[in-house]
């Protein structure tokens, strides 16, 4: 899916939505070693995410709803984009418009996740995704590319080096579909200074999730859980 984030990261800090119905009562997860500078288990009705483009909350409920499996809540995506009425590609996620995690403090982003549904992609793994996580440590404007991360769980290996509007395209995995859950780690200050220059002053403005196959005209499914921005 390649389609611009400038327009929908400058209203990031429009009003947050919430998604649908949440299923099961699964126990807490276990809090991990470090400070929690912010987490986002999904366990509770209202989580404060938004959509960043500012759809129809409609639209927004037939691709995202909350769920659970007797283990963790976690946030379920399915894209369906082969039927006429489908919905566009959706995205949805915290924007940090106070209380934003300096880089600085060695701030880590962790999270799990499970590919449920590949979308049938061609010669580009980058156009559609089962599961993908934008990180975004500056805004991209009109005319100026942003700074700041895309993970993608891909179906098949991608091209290394890409951005999109300054977003460095980061591969975390190309595994097959199924049901195990991933746990994911990036140390967010180490990357960004690899990719950007000194993370000093530098802050994570927004998280959040893409599951699509618009362009494509597919299925992407994927779960995620258990977020955490963590410092030390």
């Amino acid at each position: 899916m390649k389609r611009a984030l400038a327009v929908g990261l400058l209203v990031m800090a429009t009003a947050a939505v919430s998604v649908g119905a949440r299923a099961g009562e699964p126990a807490s997860p276990t809090a991990p070693a470090g400070k929690i500078h912010w987490a986002e288990h999904f366990d509770r009705p209202s989580i404060g995410w938004l959509d960043p483009f500012n759809h129809d909350a409609g639209e927004l409920k037939k691709v995202y709803g909350f769920a659970g499996d007797g283990t963790r809540h976690f946030l379920h995506a399915r894209h369906d984009a082969t039927s006429r009425d489908r919905p566009p590609a959706m995205h949805f996620g915290k924007a940090f418009t106070e209380g934003a995690a300096p880089l600085e403090t060695g701030t880590e982003l962790r999270w799990k996740w499970r590919a449920l549904k590949h979308p049938t992609v061609g010669d580009d793994a980058w156009e559609d995704m089962a599961a993908g996580i934008y990180v975004v440590i500056k805004q991209p404007s009109m005319l100026v590319g942003g700074k700041g991360f895309k993970f993608g769980w891909l179906a098949k290996p991608g091209k290394a080096g890409q951005r999109q509007h300054g977003l460095l395209e980061v591969e975390r995995r190309h595994d097959a579909a199924g049901p195990e859950w991933k746990s994911e780690s990036v140390d967010l200050c180490a990357l960004y200074r690899q990719v950007y220059g000194a993370c000093e002053g530098e802050k994570v403005l927004y998280v959040g999730v893409v599951s699509d196959a618009d362009g494509t005209r597919s299925v992407a499914e994927a779960d995620y859980a258990d977020f955490e921005l963590v410092t030390r």
